[in-house]
């Protein structure tokens, strides 16, 4: 059995190919055990096929119910996707010889499709 069933508040929202991300701070039940950081939420990425091309209306500070099921996947990332576009790292390493777009790692994440959802 693989099926997700969270509800949070969305931190961040992104597209990247024409889905639709969000980042959903989900509050720590208090009879689990706590996080070693002491902080009381837990952040999970939700990620909607074709979110973006359906215009599906997440937004930063929404409250969120979803379900879905877990999925993990392996991806690419290059440094220049990793500091995030900030352009006075970029400049810096591009001053220092170094070129962003050719250096990357493989990665790896765990998210939650969604597959019902709703605006609280």
């Amino acid at each position: 059995m693989n099926e997700v069933s969270l509800s949070g508040r969305v931190m961040k929202v992104w597209d990247i190919a024409g889905d639709r991300f969000a980042r959903v701070s989900v509050p720590r039940d208090p009879e689990r055990l706590p996080k070693l950081d002491g902080d009381r939420f837990d952040y999970i990425t939700v990620r909607w096929v074709g979110g973006r091309d359906r215009e599906i209306p997440v937004r930063k500070g929404q409250d969120i119910e979803v379900s879905g099921y877990l999925q993990s996947r392996d991806y690419r990332e290059t440094l220049a996707d990793f500091v995030d576009g900030d352009e006075r790292i970029l400049e810096a390493l591009k001053a220092a010889g170094i070129d962003p777009d050719r250096i990357a790692a493989n990665r790896a994440t765990t998210e939650v499709v969604a597959e019902r959802w709703r605006i609280l």
